[in-house]
């Protein structure tokens, strides 16, 4: 939808990131509309939490949106680098929660709660970012989702999402627990290969308990992360508020809050020394975990082997009877469909009909990324024009 450039304003003095609506769009009224919605939407909060927008524009043909320029990582990247004690996982759990339940009290839900949409600042506060495709609750104002539309991050969408039907602040709820299961088990519980796969997972599967994968987990903890994850809304927390209540109550088992995650320089000899033992005791679960796996073989229910059976009759089996053309200038670019690497342009790709998540990549140019509908029996021409990185 945008570009993000990082930028100073005389007048204040101070850094700003300026997200600037793409050239392409600005003739689509539709998505003129959602990111001038994003910027009433952020305008509505004030949360130290959120990111904070100052000013919405136009210079020219230029429609941007100012907002706070945060210096830090996300946490998709901190996942990457670092093991989450119980307690890191509470307090960023909690946080998190209480910080969609304002948007939540203001009318506003996230609909892409998820790792990289949440940044963690050189002092440990985290902001949650890009509302791009938020639901906002406003009589007056028009809707810009259709029945049945389907908008989000598949791996952490929400089996109400997944479904195009109605949501409320629930289901940002179910895109967290997803991000507290993933840091304490380091895997997310929903998965499969493209789209249709992940959609079924989130749907139909029941993932094991976090406290049967990683013993550092209580099962008080794994409890609640595991409610977040109920199919059905009714079955999770009310509310934000309520998640981040029963997350602290695990606070006397897993002992006192400490703010686990920060991006710093430095860290203390002691500090590591805690991250390798932990990082031990997560080893020796797993290796005990592999070995009790190939004793006594679990139940087909409980089973986690990373393969599902099949499902489907071979008379269901959607054949993959659509076409991607891919082109881009320059030429040589990655090509991505839903997350997985296809080949490189110029290119043509067999696909299942339906929508898919689209990424063209080219080192030292801006990645482009779209959701592109695909019709049975037809091609689909993508020819994309990159842009240099910071231009």
């Amino acid at each position: 939808m945008g570009v993000v450039f990082k930028a100073h304003d005389p007048n204040l003095d101070i850094i700003l990131a300026l997200k600037v609506l793409k050239k392409e769009r600005l003739t689509n009224e539709p998505f003129v509309r959602r990111f001038m919605a994003e910027a009433r939407a952020l305008g509505r909060l004030d949360h130290p939490e959120i990111v904070r927008v100052f000013n919405v524009d136009k210079d020219g043909d230029d429609v941007y949106i100012a907002m706070e320029f945060i210096q830090g990582e996300p946490i998709s990247s901190l996942m990457k680098k670092q093991p989450y004690a119980p307690d890191a996982i509470v307090d960023f759990g909690s946080r998190m929660a209480e910080a969609l339940h304002y948007a939540h009290k203001k009318g506003i839900i996230h609909r892409d709660v998820k790792p990289s949409n949440i940044l963690c600042t050189t002092e440990g506060k985290l902001k949650i970012t890009d509302f791009g495709i938020a639901h906002i609750e406003d009589p007056s104002g028009v809707e810009e989702t259709q029945a049945g539309e389907i908008l989000g991050t598949p791996a952490y969408m929400s089996p109400e999402q997944v479904l195009g039907r109605p949501i409320d602040g629930r289901s940002d709820l179910f895109s967290l627990g997803i991000i507290l299961y993933e840091m304490a088990t380091g895997s997310r519980p929903f998965q499969g290969q493209g789209m249709n796969a992940i959609f079924n997972a989130i749907t139909n599967d029941v993932p094991p308990p976090i406290h049967t994968i990683s013993q550092t987990i209580p099962r008080s903890l794994s409890d609640i992360i595991m409610k977040c994850l109920s199919k059905s809304p009714e079955a999770r927390h009310a509310d934000g508020r309520e998640l981040a209540a029963a997350l602290r109550s695990s606070v006397a088992i897993c002992g006192p809050v400490v703010t686990g995650i920060t991006v710093s320089k430095e860290k203390s000899g002691k500090y590591i020394s805690v991250l390798i033992i932990a990082g031990l005791i997560v080893a020796i679960a797993i290796v005990a975990f592999l070995l009790l796996g190939r004793s006594s073989p679990l139940p087909e229910s409980a089973a986690v082997t990373g393969v599902q059976p099949p499902t489907t009759q071979p008379s269901d089996v959607v054949q993959k009877s659509s076409r991607l053309k891919a082109e881009s200038t320059p030429s040589g670019a990655t090509i991505y469909v839903d997350g997985v690497q296809v080949g490189f342009t110029p290119n043509s790709v067999s696909l299942e009909p339906g929508k898919h998540e689209l990424i063209i990549s080219l080192p030292n140019y801006d990645k482009w990324e779209a959701q592109v509908e695909f019709e049975n029996g037809t091609e689909t021409p993508v020819s994309v024009t990159l842009t240099p990185a910071g231009k």
